[in-house]
């Protein structure tokens, strides 16, 4: 595991966050239909609890200061995810990162999925749209409360795909050497009168 602190939040997916997704869909009850994204997460919380990652969502400590009327205070605490320790810590994380590389590398799509005509035994007939595959119509006893929905599903051919991703940047979001310690000196220094306006680092949120 990395024990360096990171200045931001994780902001790529991770093999451990992609496995579990590939594991949910899979099992999905109609694969061809997929599942909305809060379904994901909320499977992989119940399913997956233990899973971490090798690159830990280490919460960021905010160095600089913000601009208030012309007064410069201290940067606000970022609020934690949900699930700071878990390989995929928030919805948000899922649904903005992991699924749309997932879907960059083609090993995922988003369908949309309209609801038609009720049959006499409950079933109903539903189109799925996909961009890749176009559209199907299929019979369906899939509880739809609107008309319309959004699902993530595996794709065909997504086992070809499964090593289609670059190199985590993790260069990229690593405090280098002295850099958190010159920061903490910009601060000081703006804190006792000085008129050097220091950027508070941005994290990625949750």
């Amino acid at each position: 595991m990395i024990n360096h602190q990171l200045k931001t939040w994780v902001n790529f997916s991770t093999p451990e966050a992609r496995n579990i997704v590939r594991k949910i869909l899979a099992s999905a009850p109609r694969r061809e239909l997929g599942l909305r994204t809060h379904d994901i997460y909320e499977r992989a919380h119940e399913e997956f609890p233990d899973v971490t990652t090798d690159i830990p969502a280490v919460k960021p400590i905010p160095t600089g200061l913000r601009n208030h009327g012309g007064r410069y205070k201290p940067a606000k605490a970022i609020p934690l995810p949900p699930k700071l320790d878990h390989a995929i810590r928030s919805v948000k994380y899922l649904k903005k990162t992991i699924l749309e590389e997932m879907a960059m590398a083609r090993e995922i799509e988003k369908v949309h999925i309209r609801r038609g005509k009720l049959h006499e035994d409950g079933t109903r007939d539903i189109s799925i749209v996909s961009k890749a595959h176009g559209k199907t119509e299929i019979t369906s006893d899939l509880d739809m409360p609107t008309s319309t929905i959004w699902h993530w599903r595996l794709t065909p051919d997504y086992e070809t795909n499964i090593n289609n991703y670059p190199k985590p940047p993790i260069e990229k979001i690593l405090w280098k050497p002295g850099e958190k310690e010159s920061r903490r000196k910009a601060y000081r220094s703006t804190a006792n009168g000085g008129d050097w306006n220091v950027g508070r680092t941005e994290g990625v949120g949750n």
